[in-house]
């Protein structure tokens, strides 16, 4: 799949006369605007390297790409970015397009702007002449990076498959097709099976299967030597037969050293019991399921920690032939390994500690973090092409953990905050929504015209306008009072994007009617319907489902993950298709990479990839 190429309409621009000199002083303030006195290299100096052109329109859009263009190779991409955004592409030779979008794909991406590189790209190639192989390989791995920056991981696989197949040169093959490796390590299993299934180049199609094969390591490595020779009794010609990725010889090595043995600490009795039993029949659960579907399981013992010390529980657990440990559950428990230089056994956490940086090798944290989604919604909304975000949580510790949490995520990412309001004691969700808004400051307004004509003058309040979404962290209960609130303050079309927090995990319409159009995060037990294993326990302890739900599939992803830590500690940046997200580890701490839905006439859908209207541009980029 390529750009589209569509031919350029010219609109009819009248012809403007600039001196040249005039363009030129232009241009040298430009360059000189930052401040900082930068070396310029002896190829940077572009103007003096050409002639002028006789057309002084034509020739004032050239010395503004020329200055672009070391803009751009100063690092100064932004002030790149805004000068070739005023070209007139009418008045630009068209030997001069390329140029203009390599240096447009260059800043954008630099800057981590995916949608902008997209648009500019498109923008840029209205009348580009045929591009030689090089231009090929160059626009093909553009696209790329900016399809993963959006969040398009499957367009971003097809672009670096067509990457490679646009060069001769088996080193630029072969980090094409390193880059495309990497693209599909980052697609889940269910999505890597649609592709494969609708994939048209062979080729592609090859390295999917291939894909699908390393996925076999997560959830039944003892099937993965077998499926790998079967990938190379098909495929004996692929490429990947000469560039096979290096993991795939680690991987085997790996698939025949199984755990044999969990050792799980809990608490029995306690404040936590409630939480610890959710944990504990969740592990049963998988063990069993796993038994009964024909694969081989580890044995599991359990230990109480109420009452008994950390290194009592180790010594027993050696002492028994436990492999690796899951567990505590308790978060001051956690803090106590995580100061510990090493751990008699490897153990996966049932929380996360408070130090982001430990350095116990021995230790992973696994938790369900409401921080960590606080992080997926800024990453999501800036894929989204937002940059101003409203936000709403509630007045408490953790409505403030998690506001935190945002808005380091949203402001490390380059969007601004316009605003953000607390509700609780102090202020009520309707009136914290109304300052969100600044709906008051319409209403002074109103006032003050009052004041001075006299009379009142028709009136309706109106909300802010410079803010791109809401982000909220809210109960069920609170979220389905926002919509409605916005519906009345004139800000229906306000797009909203929440934790999972809003959703019980329960389907009901006639009262979740009025969340329609929120988008959320959760984990795929709740979006995904047809998993066995979650029907099971539902149907086992259905009164639990409503306060343990989550609880029940973190228990069933620990009984994956502390079997997978050994492919942590040798591949560090593998990812898990696991009950509770995908499943990848940042320092040892596991990251959740949640899916996405959004409230339809009260029922919970999958989020649609235009739900905020960027996809018509993705089906013009991606079109035939």
């Amino acid at each position: 799949m390529t750009l589209k190429l569509s031919a350029y309409k010219a609109q009819g621009l009248q012809l403007g006369f600039y001196k040249l000199g005039v363009a030129c002083l232009l241009v040298l303030m430009l360059v000189g605007c930052s401040g900082k006195t930068q070396p310029t290299p002896p190829q940077q100096v572009i103007i003096n390297e050409r002639a002028t052109h006789p057309n002084p329109e034509v020739e004032a859009q050239l010395i503004r790409l020329d200055a672009a263009v070391m803009l751009t190779q100063q690092q100064r991409h932004q002030e790149s970015l805004d000068l070739l955004q005023t070209l007139r592409l009418s008045f630009l030779p068209l030997h001069e397009h390329w140029r203009a979008l390599q240096t447009a794909a260059t800043s954008s991406l630099a800057l981590e702007n995916g949608w902008l590189a997209l648009r500019l790209m498109e923008h840029f190639s209205q009348q580009l002449p045929p591009l030689n192989q090089q231009q090929q390989y160059l626009l093909f791995g553009y696209q790329a990076d900016a399809f993963l920056l959006t969040g398009f991981y499957s367009n971003a696989v097809q672009q670096r498959y067509h990457q490679a197949q646009a060069t001769q040169d088996k080193n630029k093959q072969q980090a094409a097709y390193k880059a495309l490796w990497s693209n599909l390590l980052q697609i889940n299993g269910e999505t890597l099976s649609e592709l494969q299934e609708q994939e048209k180049y062979a080729l592609l199609r090859g390295w999917l299967e291939l894909a699908l094969v390393r996925q076999t390591i997560t959830e039944h490595p003892e099937l993965f030597i077998s499926n790998l020779e079967a990938w190379h009794t098909a495929w004996p010609k692929h490429p990947a037969q000469i560039f096979m990725p290096e993991e795939m010889h680690l991987l085997t090595k790996l698939s025949q050293q199984q755990v044999q043995h969990l050792g799980v600490f809990l608490p029995e009795t306690g404040i936590m019991a409630g939480s610890a039993n959710a944990l504990r029949d969740a592990l049963i659960a998988r063990q069993l399921d796993t038994i009964n579907r024909g694969y081989p399981a580890p044995k599991i013992t359990f230990y109480d920690t109420e009452g008994t010390s950390l290194d009592a529980l180790y010594k027993q657990a050696v002492s028994d032939g436990v492999e690796v440990v899951i567990g505590p559950l308790a978060k001051a428990q956690v803090d106590l390994l995580e100061r510990r230089s090493s751990l008699p056994l490897p153990t996966l956490a049932l929380n996360y500690g408070n130090d982001e940086a430990f350095r116990n090798k021995s230790l992973y944290q696994f938790g369900l973090s409401a921080e960590n989604e606080a992080e997926q919604v800024a990453l999501k909304a800036w894929q989204s092409g937002f940059r101003r975000a409203l936000v709403l949580t509630p007045e408490s510790d953790w409505g403030t953990r998690i506001k935190e949490s945002f808005v380091n995520a949203w402001q490390k990412l380059g969007g601004e905050i316009t605003h953000s309001r607390q509700y609780g004691k102090n202020l009520t969700l309707d009136k914290s929504l109304r300052e969100l808004l600044e709906v008051q400051l319409s209403e002074q307004r109103h006032r003050r015209l009052i004041t001075l004509l006299g009379q009142r003058p028709h009136f309706t309040p109106r909300p802010r306008e410079d803010s791109d979404f809401l982000f909220i962290h809210a109960t069920a209960a609170d979220a389905r009072q926002i919509k409605p609130a916005l519906s009345f303050l004139r800000a229906s079309n306000l797009p909203v994007l929440a934790t999972s927090s809003v959703y019980t995990g329960t389907s009901d319409p006639s009262r979740d009617k009025d969340m329609d159009g929120i988008a959320f995060c959760d984990i795929p037990w709740y979006l995904e319907e047809g998993n066995a294993l979650e029907q099971t326990i539902r149907q086992t302890w259905p009164d639990k489902m409503v306060n343990y739900g989550r609880l029940y599939a973190m228990g069933a992803d620990a009984y994956l993950l502390a079997q997978r830590l050994p492919l942590f500690n040798a591949l560090p940046a593998s990812r898990l298709d696991g009950a509770t997200g995908r499943l990848s580890q940042t320092n040892r701490r596991i990251n959740r990479e949640l899916q996405w839905a959004q409230f339809n006439k009260g029922r919970v859908e999958p989020l649609t990839a235009n739900a905020f209207e960027k996809q018509p541009l993705i089906d013009q980029l991606t079109s035939d």
